[in-house]
């Protein structure tokens, strides 16, 4: 489920409100796939009107004529999943200048509910609401949506070959048994090998990483193999298609996400230890770093700032929250251990905390914090990195 919030209209004659105490109205939104509510209040939490509205271009119009009745209004959409995308252009293109709310912010809300039933119309009033109660806890629109897709596509895409590829494995042993004991299955020439079945049985391929004992075997295992079961062959054929068509989808996948990274006006890019697929990750997924007011509040996002727990006189922090995007964290993590080889800041910080008899997971929590804020300070002021050390 998904909330809107939209500042103003930027269309001709309307002019953009910048001073929240302008507002008059409050609309909250709440997208589902196939329809989104919608509850619109005043500044003293009145509520104004309320509908359900179908998600398609005739919802979109309908929505459009019932917000042009009202001015100086504030609309407010969560920026999880991905059917806000549609409303959201719409409203763009329609002279409206939407932001998302962050979810981390309209959790606390929803929770705050006296009757603790789930509904869409609540979830709308409760956005809503959120609105007048916080007025500047806003966030951007994120400002690589190309990317961010190309990285989800990249992500669901590279599930699949593995699943194939067991698949496959279990074909191979019933139809060629002792292949998978004589070949790594893990290794870069089994690929070689299952791309050349044929070829290697015709004796017109040649596997490199195979000593000649083990490739005559190999070949009279496919040979016998290919008298049996055409079933299973005809599987097998069709799962190495269907891996090479993975393959050449996820380095397709690759390709444009290391052009959109590329054209990307970003900080991030020049930081040691910051890959293309690390990078367009975090970048695709935070979007505007101005949204976050401090780097405390950056690492919240991704789940790594510490929980404390008190009690009487004494306060611990026990472990990070966790309470963040996993995707980030899982990147972070990554790039954590790059950083200690090739970032000379975290790479310093990393042995000056070893040193002081730092290990294990506390160690590299510590450093992916170093990180973060260096990831901070350069996409904030928009930097190039450069090693503070070497800086006259």
């Amino acid at each position: 489920m998904l909330h809107a919030l939209i500042i103003g209209k930027t269309a001709a004659g309307m002019g953009r409100i910048t001073d929240p105490e302008e507002y008059m109205e409050y609309i909250g939104i709440d997208i589902a796939k196939r329809k989104f509510d919608f509850c619109i209040i005043d500044i003293v939490l009145n509520k104004v009107r309320a509908g359900i509205i179908i998600t398609n271009d005739t919802g979109f119009k309908e929505f459009l004529g019932t917000i042009e009745g009202y001015d100086n209004i504030r609309i407010g959409m969560e920026s999880t999943n991905i059917y806000h995308a549609n409303l959201y252009n719409f409203l763009i293109e329609s002279g409206y200048n939407p932001v998302l709310l962050s979810p981390v912010e309209t959790k606390l809300m929803k929770r705050c509910r006296i009757r603790r039933n789930k509904t869409d119309k609540i979830d709308s009033w409760g956005i809503a609401r959120y609105l007048v109660i916080s007025k500047n806890n806003t966030i951007n629109m994120v400002e690589y949506p190309e990317l961010k897709q190309y990285v989800s596509t990249y992500f669901r895409l590279i599930k699949k070959p593995a699943a194939v590829k067991n698949q496959l494995i279990g074909d191979l042993d019933l139809l060629y048994p002792r292949m998978s004991s004589m070949v790594n299955i893990n290794a870069m020439h089994f690929n070689d090998i299952i791309n050349n079945i044929d070829s290697i049985a015709d004796n017109n391929y040649r596997v490199k990483y195979l000593n000649s004992e083990k490739y005559e075997i190999l070949k009279s295992l496919i040979i016998m193999g290919n008298r049996n079961s055409s079933a299973v062959n005809h599987d097998i054929r069709m799962n190495i298609q269907l891996m090479e068509l993975l393959n050449n989808q996820l380095k397709e996948t690759m390709e444009l996400i290391g052009k959109q990274y590329s054209n990307a006006d970003s900080g991030i890019k020049t930081i040691p230890g910051i890959g293309t697929l690390t990078g367009s990750i975090i970048l695709s997924h935070i979007g505007d770093i101005n949204r976050f007011d401090s780097a405390v509040k950056f690492r919240a996002y991704v789940g790594m700032d510490p929980v404390t727990k008190q009690s009487g006189g004494y306060s611990i922090s026990s472990h990070i929250s966790k309470s963040g995007n996993p995707l980030m964290r899982y990147t972070l993590e990554l790039s954590t251990v790059s950083a200690i080889r090739y970032n000379p800041v975290v790479k310093r910080y990393y042995s000056h905390k070893k040193e002081q008899g730092m290990n294990g997971n506390k160690l590299m929590i510590t450093c992916a914090n170093k990180l973060l804020n260096i990831l901070y300070s350069f996409m904030k002021n928009n930097m190039d990195f450069k090693d503070p050390e070497l800086v006259d």
